[in-house]
């Protein structure tokens, strides 16, 4: 095969990716990692202009979970992580009416009172987790268990809303699969990266730097008896090139793999073909604005998040700091997410300030918006949405059966291929690409102990 050759090829530097060109590394392949971008990270990236003394993330948040694997890549480079209290400090908004979370537990709050809080923290998780078949959506469960208004707001956000997917989207038994999959418990114990999601991703890239080349924007994926061929193109005028292998551990993301734009020949496989069109990708993006003049942490405090329980919860970062800048962030998915990134930048912005406004007192100060922030992941050309979840019907075995490897040549990683419970996460996303690491590892370890001497 003509074109530049390497032992493995990884398409993509995100998360997966990285994590998979670092095992290679530490095991003596040679690899070159391909990436469309002129950066890494894939869909985490943040902005450090915004907010010069708090850098904010445009992609993902957060690092989910005490134990998981980002808190020891951020140590090992020198990075650090902060609790962020989302859940323990949220506002519901309820007619307008902001209620907080310690007052969950008081008898008769309006909205939030004690019946509100163990639906919404005990009996409803429990009865999704217990749900007998048929599968239905999110929506419709909460419709036939007619809990508290509260109830359903804490349900909705913690499994709908941090999937990127309207409650009516998303389904119940293969959520609550993968919950009870998951290594820790998801959704109260949450940090924030202090220097940055892409530091993180450039400290975790600098040994293997030169094996790196952004700008390659992949166009197929041809299989032989050779190996794999993948034909891109790079540089400003999109100039063809060819890379050949004798593996390749695929991480795009699932938005890219629905929509075809990268031609797989001969085509995958038709189970692996019908896991990525059962699988959804949810639509968000997080935009980020800093204020000039509001009221809003003086009138409700140190507060972690706003909802009043449509398309956008609007979080604070500078939670726990000192003299914080005035920021918010407004995270914003499904429909709502895909018709707003087709909006002009004034339109979305305005559209994004009125839900806020709805959702606050009608004599709270918003403030003026000095400047702000957003990467569009509904309409990035190497994203095409935001991460994974199973809408209804679909079990965690669609995963297990994209990550399936095709004929000892194609692996695939990347958060959507995560089939035990830690999908749409940045740490789910690098355990896949240590697992399609490994994969490779083996498959070249049997073909160098098969092949005939000479």
């Amino acid at each position: 095969m003509s074109g530049k050759h390497v032992e493995v090829l990884i398409l993509g530097a995100g998360a997966a990716g990285i994590a998979a060109a670092e095992r290679l590394h530490r095991l003596g392949v040679p690899f070159t990692v391909l990436e469309a971008r002129d950066r890494l990270g894939g869909r985490a990236l943040t902005d450090y202009a915004l907010a010069p003394d708090l850098p904010l993330e445009l992609g993902a948040q957060m690092v989910h979970g005490r134990r998981v694997v980002t808190h020891r890549w951020a140590h090992e480079v020198g990075l650090t992580t902060r609790s962020w209290p989302v859940s323990q400090r949220a506002l519901f908004s309820m007619n307008r009416r902001l209620c907080r979370f310690p007052w969950l537990a008081i008898p008769g709050y309006p909205g939030f009172g004690f019946r509100a809080f163990y639906e919404g923290i005990h009996t409803l998780p429990r009865q999704l987790r217990a749900a007998a078949p048929p599968d239905r959506s999110l929506a419709e469960f909460l419709q036939e268990r007619a809990p508290t208004l509260g109830g359903r707001r804490f349900v909705e956000l913690l499994h709908a809303h941090v999937y990127a997917a309207d409650p009516e989207e998303i389904g119940v038994r293969g959520p609550a699969e993968e919950e009870r999959r998951a290594g820790e418990e998801f959704g109260y114990r949450n940090y924030r990266l202090n220097e940055g999601y892409s530091e993180l991703f450039r400290r975790r890239a600098a040994p293997f730097l030169d094996r790196i080349k952004t700008g390659v924007r992949i166009t197929s994926i041809r299989q032989s008896s050779q190996g794999v061929r993948v034909e891109a193109g790079t540089g400003a005028g999109n100039a063809a090139t060819a890379f050949n292998a004798r593996a390749a551990i695929v991480t795009l993301p699932l938005g890219v793999l629905k929509e075809g734009s990268v031609v797989f020949d001969p085509a995958l496989p038709p189970a692996k073909q019908t896991a990525i069109h059962r699988i959804a990708s949810g639509m968000g993006y997080a935009l980020q604005f800093r204020l000039s003049g509001g009221d809003l942490k003086e009138r409700f405090g140190d507060f972690s998040l706003v909802w009043g329980g449509g398309s956008t919860t609007f979080h604070r970062p500078a939670v726990r700091q000192h003299a914080p800048p005035e920021v918010m962030t407004a995270f914003t998915v499904g429909r709502e997410a895909k018709r707003r990134a087709t909006l002009s930048r004034e339109d979305r912005l305005e559209a994004t300030l009125a839900e806020l406004s709805e959702v606050l007192p009608s004599n709270a100060r918003i403030g003026t918006v000095v400047r702000h922030s957003v990467h569009l992941w509904p309409e990035d050309p190497f994203a095409r949405g935001a991460y994974s979840f199973l809408p209804t019907g679909v079990d965690p075995i669609e995963r297990e059966t994209l990550a399936q490897p095709v004929d000892g040549v194609l692996f695939f990683a990347g958060e959507a291929t995560h089939w035990s419970g830690e999908s749409a996460t940045v740490h789910g996303a690098i355990a896949t690409g240590y697992r399609a690491a490994e994969e490779v590892w083996g498959s070249l370890a049997a073909g160098r102990r098969t092949a005939p001497a000479g």
